[in-house]
């Protein structure tokens, strides 16, 4: 998949808290900018969100590691159902 993407980081200091907007097409070569994000974050102790309602496309690892984000303590925000159930489905698939 040829990604093209972008993550935006807004942070919400009174609510300790940073959500990563994540717009366009999403594949494997994402995972890496957006593990950065992420450990960043954690490093600051910030709650971490992670908007979907820009993604146009994704590929099955990035869902994988979306999936297991949110088994952790990331939290999903405007995510399209079709997505949602993805990585419910994938989340399912990791327990078994």
């Amino acid at each position: 998949m040829d990604a093209h993407y972008k993550i935006t980081t807004k942070t919400r200091p009174e609510e300790h808290s940073v959500i990563l907007l994540l717009d366009g097409k999403f594949g494997k070569e994402a995972i890496a900018e957006l593990e950065h994000s992420i450990c960043e974050a954690r490093g600051h102790r910030q709650t971490i969100y992670i908007d979907l309602s820009e993604v146009t496309l994704v590929d099955r690892k990035a869902v994988q590691y979306i999936s297991g984000q949110a088994r952790k303590d990331v939290r999903l925000v405007n995510c399209p159902n079709y997505l949602r159930r993805w990585i419910a489905q994938v989340s399912d698939e990791a327990e078994s």
